[in-house]
């Protein structure tokens, strides 16, 4: 499917960096929310109660009010020790107002608490890609891949953004924040949500 211009929805301006890199070798020009027509106006309630559904609302609700195709990205961080915990509250268990230093911050405490072999996690991801077609409808993509990994109690690395200073992934030994580009792109959760997508994308093309 050949696509021209693509509305990210998300205001997170890690993750819209991040999805331009991502998506750079296809050659489509991504806007976040607020540099899309109507976007600055758009909202959504993250009420779903699987990462796909808030994926899903989000993408919708961007592709709505601009009539532009949008992504839509729901992701989270799973700590199996604590059942799973914080999962699709990862970006809101401290609340709206909660900045992501302090979200970080106050996930190293939890883990701190936990023996080295309880500190086992997975970071998910799941996408939408909702397209607008001629006679008005919506037509949606979607993608989820997980990662497995450890939490650290304290943090390591400057690059990335969110939870990657203290998340080290299966078979590494650094965080993802110590990671070049390109190795957090082959490593990371959205980058193996982008590549599953991009494969339905050639799998659905005429």
């Amino acid at each position: 499917m050949k696509l021209a211009t693509l509305v990210v929805a998300s205001r997170n301006p890690g993750k819209v960096g991040e999805f331009r890199r991502l998506l750079d070798p296809v050659g489509w020009r991504l806007l976040s929310l607020d540099e899309a027509p109507q976007g600055s106006s758009t909202s959504w309630e993250e009420d779903e109660e699987t990462y796909l559904g808030n994926a899903l609302v989000k993408a919708v609700a961007a592709a709505t009010s601009t009539r532009l195709p949008a992504l839509g990205d729901d992701s989270g961080v799973e700590v199996q020790a604590l059942g799973g915990w914080p999962g699709l509250r990862t970006a809101r268990w401290l609340g709206e107002g909660a900045t992501a230093a302090q979200l970080r911050e106050g996930l190293q405490r939890r883990v701190a608490d936990l023996a080295q072999d309880e500190r086992r996690a997975a970071f998910v991801c799941a996408l939408a890609l909702a397209v607008p077609t001629a006679d008005g409808a919506l037509r949606t993509f979607t993608s989820e891949a997980r990662v497995e990994g450890s939490l650290l109690p304290v943090p390591r690395g400057r690059a990335g953004f969110g939870y990657d200073p203290i998340f080290v992934p299966s078979g590494e030994t650094r965080t993802m924040a110590e990671l070049n580009p390109e190795e957090k792109d082959f490593h990371s959760h959205r980058g193996r949500a982008v590549r599953q997508l991009l494969k339905a994308l050639e799998a659905a093309a005429p």
